[in-house]
């Protein structure tokens, strides 16, 4: 029987109203996709045979892409949404978003059945339209989204139908019809709704005795067992035709069927992995770590959408659920909502906790409704006492989760709040990510030494602070060193993961980021950890060093959503820029980026410059990471590191409003002491301009990109490089060259760096394996030297002589005048990538792409 909507018609209606406006008001703000919509988005445009956003590996057209990861009910729920009313962020959000808000309907329907209190149902479904973990999870196209209003909905179902067994009362064939297929596409949505058929056994199976006397007995078993699982299968039926169109499967539909859900059981349960935002099941009632969907920085706001419920709620529903209990001890009975509610416990939290799978917060959120009647309950009880201490304890209650609702709220629906009040509200440090484990710390092992040629003639003295990438605008990083202070040589440190950029070296000190989230520090005279940190995501830039901080940029390649207004954003995970304590490694402030920081920032006055993954300059106060400014280019920046001559900040970017080749690349001069673009200069290429950080010497800015992209088979693609210079005060283009072209590998570095010294300008050609030299003002091709591998990182010169490191671990030196090689040397610490050598007179820094940076020692003779 379904309970009567009159006697609070009006107020249901007024929460309906709060749940819809919570769920949809700014629903296509967010553009792009968001959190795991890059996957169920993109599923859903293949099932349309629609090109995806994102790059599909073996992608066939009408076929989930996610086979072996969830079933597929819910993205063809997405993709009639997407069909019905085009491919817009709204509609893909819309079905969660209107199931989402029916579910504190179903909720106060659930409480009547269960409480028969209309104040009960009524504290019930306002809770319910605000809380936190459902509000969020409405708001983007996840699973979750559509498969918990078919959980919250069948349990209901189900309470009802048990209800009617335990009098002996007859159930419809179409209620259990309905039942069935109801719980076969929660199943299918996700596999949480296998949760519920398991929930419906054993409550079925506690009264089985009136079960037994029933006389739709069967219909009753096959309501939970085959009706259910015949629906799940139907939901394949697009598949059908060719058997899931993969190689690895059956060709027979059954069979390949029969098969998938193994492996899916078989992936899923086990699955574990590394996530800034992973928590384990026996913490979720705690709330250490909310999972964040989404999470973007303005110039003086921040948009964080969180997924949790209020503490208060679940604290407070657990008492409720212990009032029942404790309750029914002392009354020497058992009642059924107390079972209920029980078996809910054990069935959607206890299963969690027996899968040794890696978790997240949110999949707490099939308990939520549950704790909330408890809590409804409990609230009404305290308040039936009639006491007034009882009385006012209710009313202090109810009134301190509507304080702390409407505290929190922001961070439910994803609303701008003001820099400063974001800071307050994040009132715990493990609401954010966490950081990706180490899994071996550095230790000093040994390396052979290098014969270098001639002798050492740099005087430039190790720099106080580390303000650049390659400590300036000329990339020149040799260095002087007395000898009265010892220098240790001879050792590798070994990172998780590998070093991309340069180790940065102050004073007697150095500091050095990697892909695997490490950031280290040791001291040159001992060769000697200093100290290490863990970051949740990829650090790809060389760290700057201040007086007492160190400054990294978080950040990976991936591609995160799509823009119409600027194509392509690039990093997922946490983005951001952090600040670390230089004696202690300990954080001392972050602030998050919407898009990668993988270009290396430049500081100057006490501000932190970066171009992100998004597009954007943003100016940071180096002391508290406060965002003082920031200014849109559009695109995004790959790892371009900007640099700063005066007060004009160079770096380029890149726009890619589909794949290849790039619809805008661009050199950018902008004034950051008047915040304005002095001139943006759009260059010829195709692909990688925002991967190469320029150079500025003497009025002319040095930069390479590739003008000329051709896709071959076997996993390579023909790369033409050519090398730009430009009028640094207009931008005009002075000369360019063509420096070669050649064969490369997907995914590496696809031109050089350039370098300049003595009035030549080397720039090294990955694909063609070449070191070119130009005279620096004609252009004129002065000397080029063939290679046995790849080069991508500029040469570091110390007096006639070249140092260069090649892909294959090899370290060169050579004359700068001629391109003659005087040495080649094998250092065996892996491929070296973007990071130049850094030179002392006694040895210098090599990073590699196999983690490892090692202090070469130099043998100087003739």
């Amino acid at each position: 029987m379904i309970p009567s909507l009159r006697p609070q018609w009006g107020i249901l209606a007024a929460i309906e109203v709060v749940a819809f406006l919570a769920r949809f008001i700014g629903l296509g703000a967010y553009h792009g996709l968001i959190y795991d919509e890059y996957y169920y988005v993109t599923a859903a445009d293949v099932l349309l045979h629609r090109k995806p956003p994102v790059l599909v590996p073996h992608l066939v057209y009408g076929i989930d892409p996610n086979l072996l990861s969830a079933p597929p009910f819910a993205k063809e729920v997405i993709a009639a949404s997407i069909w019905l009313f085009g491919n817009h962020p709204w509609a893909w959000r819309l079905p969660g978003a209107f199931l989402g808000s029916l579910v504190p309907l179903v909720i106060y329907l659930f409480a009547m059945a269960l409480f028969d209190n209309r104040w009960t149902a009524g504290i019930a479904a306002a809770l319910s339209a605000v809380d936190g973990l459902m509000v969020s999870t409405s708001r983007v196209a996840l699973l979750d989204s559509i498969a918990f209003p078919f959980v919250v909905f069948n349990l209901y179902w189900l309470w009802t139908i048990w209800a009617r067994i335990r009098q002996d009362a007859s159930v419809s064939r179409v209620t259990l019809w309905g039942f069935g297929i109801s719980l076969g596409l929660g199943f299918s949505a996700k596999w949480i709704g296998a949760q519920t058929i398991l929930m419906a056994w054993i409550v079925l199976a506690w009264s089985w005795r009136h079960v037994q006397r029933s006389p739709r007995r069967l219909l009753i078993a096959l309501s939970v067992t085959i009706i259910p699982l015949v629906t799940y299968f139907l939901t394949y039926a697009y598949a059908f035709p060719s058997g899931f169109h993969q190689t690895w499967l059956p060709r027979n539909v059954f069979e390949a069927w029969g098969k998938l859900q193994w492996l899916i059981l078989k992936n899923m349960w086990t699955l574990r992995f590394y996530h800034p935002w992973t928590a384990n099941a026996w913490t979720w009632m705690l709330l250490p770590r909310p999972t964040a969907y989404l999470w973007i920085t303005q110039a003086h706001a921040t948009i964080r959408l969180l997924a949790f419920s209020n503490p208060l709620v679940i604290w407070l529903g657990l008492l409720g659920l212990m009032m029942l209990v404790v309750q029914d001890i002392r009354q020497h009975r058992t009642r059924p909502v107390t079972i209920f509610f029980v078996v809910w416990l054990f069935v959607f939290y206890g299963t969690w906790l027996l899968t040794p799978r890696s978790k997240f917060n949110y999949y707490f959120l099939s308990m939520m409704p549950m704790l909330i009647m408890a809590l409804a309950s409990g609230l009404m009880a305290l308040w039936q006492l009639r006491t007034r201490f009882a009385r006012a304890g209710s009313l202090l209650i109810i009134g301190a989760l509507g304080i702390s609702t409407a505290y929190l709220f922001p961070l439910w629906v994803g609303l701008a709040m003001p820099t400063g009040f974001y800071h307050r509200i994040i009132w715990s440090p493990t609401w954010n990510a966490k950081p990706k484990p180490v899994s071996h710390v550095p230790v000093p092992t040994s390396v052979s030494s290098f014969a270098a040629f001639g002798r050492w003639s740099t005087s430039v003295s190790v720099p106080s602070t580390w303000t650049a990438f390659e400590a300036g605008a000329t990339h020149d990083t040799a260095w002087t060193w007395s000898k009265s202070e010892p220098l240790a040589t001879g050792y590798v440190l070994h990172l998780n993961g590998a070093v991309v950029d340069q180790p940065a070296v102050v004073g007697h000190d150095a500091y050095a980021g990697s892909n695997g989230g490490a950031v280290v520090a040791w001291n040159l005279q001992t060769g000697k950890r200093l100290w290490s940190d863990v970051v949740p995501n990829m650090v790809m830039t060389t760290p700057l060093v201040t007086k007492s901080r160190v400054i990294v940029g978080l950040g990976n390649n991936a591609f995160r959503e799509f823009s119409s207004r600027q194509g392509w954003i690039r990093g997922s995970g946490t983005n951001g820029v952090m600040a670390l304590s230089r004696a202690t490694g300990k954080e001392l402030w972050f602030t998050p980026t919407h898009g990668e920081d993988m270009p290396t920032p430049v500081i100057q006055d006490g501000v932190v410059y970066e171009v992100t993954g998004g597009g954007r300059l943003i100016a940071l106060n180096a002391n508290n990471g406060h965002l003082m400014w920031s200014l849109f280019l559009g695109g995004f920046d790959s790892m371009s590191s900007p640099v700063i001559v005066g007060h004009i900040l160079y770096v380029a970017t890149n726009v890619y409003m589909k794949s290849y080749p790039a619809t805008r690349s661009t050199v950018w001069a902008i004034n950051v002491a008047t915040r304005h673009i002095g001139w943006a200069k759009n260059i010829p290429v195709a692909s990688g301009l925002s991967d190469c950080s320029p150079i500025v010497v003497k009025g002319i800015l040095y930069i390479a990109g590739v003008p000329r992209i051709v896709n071959v088979t076997g996993g390579r693609t023909w790369l033409d490089n050519r090398l730009f210079a430009l009028n640094a005060r207009s931008g005009r283009i002075l000369w360019s060259t063509i420096t070669g072209g050649g064969y490369l590998g997907l995914d590496q570095e696809e031109e050089g760096i350039p370098f300049v010294h003595g009035g030549l300008v080397f720039i090294g050609n990955p694909a063609a394996k070449t070191l070119r030299a130009y005279n620096a003002v004609t252009g004129r091709l002065v000397w080029a030297r063939s290679l046995p591998a790849s080069l991508t990182a500029n040469p570091v010169a110390s007096g006639p002589y070249l140092w260069i490191g090649l892909h294959n671990g090899v370290v060169m030196e050579m004359q700068a005048s001629s391109g003659t090689i005087v040495r080649s040397q094998q250092l065996g610490l892996g491929p070296i990538g973007p990071a130049a050598p850094i030179i002392f007179p006694r040895g210098f820094l090599m990073a590699t792409l196999s983690g490892n940076i090692g202090m070469v020692p130099f043998a100087f003779g003739q």
